[in-house]
């Protein structure tokens, strides 16, 4: 998840709790004290826990969504507030999966999963840390690591994760908000514009977090610091701070310039990466091109024609149907139907 569609997604977040309201009134307000207590009492919909080793979805969280019949699915957790964080980000699938409005806000992007997987965690940490509560309590300059620690012990109700969509959210440029545990390794990452750490990857060899594993008292800062991605290769250097929220877990804020905890903080010159192909073909028109250009949502070259990795990758999982002709995203079809609803 790159983050590319932040002001985007907060605004179809805003529009899902409209639409959640209007199923079930004075729901936002009973969701952000206890989720999965609301949410087992909409007859609409259904909620199981598993066990995690059993949730293979692609979702940020430790869950998924089954639309037949509406089933929110969230792993079992230690901590209330992280399946409370689960079940939001679940129930902003079902909705805008359900809701015509929201589903047709979500195709009109050329990467709707990536769309509506980031509105889904605009919502869950919009349920949980409303902005109206929260603003005054970061600078202009956007969240400092503490910041988030503070948020966290100061909303027993909202998750660590949540707290890292809320501050990500909050960067004034690209960066992304990790959560690692103790031995440095990432549980989930919240990204503004940046191509983010995997999940379970080991950042422990990373300046910052090297640093903030020797420090566990006040953690570390440092001005030159990258994230290692899972290719072995590294992002560009950064600017970062990593605070501990207790002894088990640890969150760390990244971004290239303009953080909120140096007086002056300069963005450096891109250096890209040395190993990056500087011939590419495209997969869409099959033109070979010197790599100039990268798309800004996807990170992908972009071809002589426009072609980027977004167009690839709609491509691979659009669905034509035999009666319209249309091609159309695959959650426009009934599951195992090659008709589209609208023809049905």
């Amino acid at each position: 998840m790159l983050g590319r569609y932040i002001e985007e997604a907060q605004a179809q977040a805003k529009c899902i709790e409209a639409a959640a309201e209007s199923l079930h009134p004075g729901a936002i307000a009973r969701l952000r004290v206890d989720p999965l207590g609301e949410l087992r009492n909409w007859e609409d919909l259904a909620v199981i826990e598993i066990d995690e080793s059993l949730d293979s979805s692609a979702c940020s969280v430790a869950g998924s969504y089954q639309p037949n019949p509406p089933t929110l699915v969230v792993t079992k957790s230690l901590s209330p507030a992280r399946r409370g964080f689960t079940a939001l980000h679940e129930l902003g699938h079902h909705l805008q999966q359900t809701d015509i409005g929201l589903g047709n806000a979500v195709f009109g992007y050329s990467d709707p999963d990536q769309f509506e997987e980031e509105a889904c965690d605009a919502f869950a940490a919009g349920v949980l840390l409303p902005d109206e509560e929260l603003r005054a309590r970061i600078g202009p300059r956007g969240p400092t690591a503490q910041d988030v620690v503070d948020v966290y012990h100061v909303h027993s109700s909202a998750s660590r994760e949540a707290c890292c969509v809320w501050a990500a959210r909050h960067l004034q440029g690209a960066g992304v908000v990790v959560l690692l545990d103790s031995a440095g390794v990432v549980r989930f990452a919240a990204p503004k514009s940046f191509i983010p750490p995997a999940k379970d990857s080991d950042q422990s060899r990373t300046p910052l977090i090297e640093a903030a594993l020797r420090n566990r008292d006040s953690g570390a800062s440092r001005d030159e610091t990258f994230v290692i991605y899972r290719n072995g290769t590294t992002s560009d250097t950064m600017y970062g701070q990593a605070r501990w929220f207790d002894a088990n877990y640890l969150v760390a804020v990244l971004a290239r310039d303009n953080v909120a905890w140096k007086s002056l903080a300069l963005p450096r010159p891109h250096s890209g990466n040395p190993g990056s192909p500087r011939w590419w073909t495209c997969e869409t028109c099959d033109d070979s091109f010197s790599v100039a250009e990268r798309c800004s949502r996807c990170g992908e070259p972009q071809c002589t024609n426009g072609h980027c990795g977004c167009h690839a990758k709609r491509a691979a999982k659009d669905k034509t149907c035999p009666r319209c002709s249309f091609v159309l995203h695959p959650s426009r079809f009934d599951e195992g139907s090659e008709v589209c609803r609208d023809c049905v």
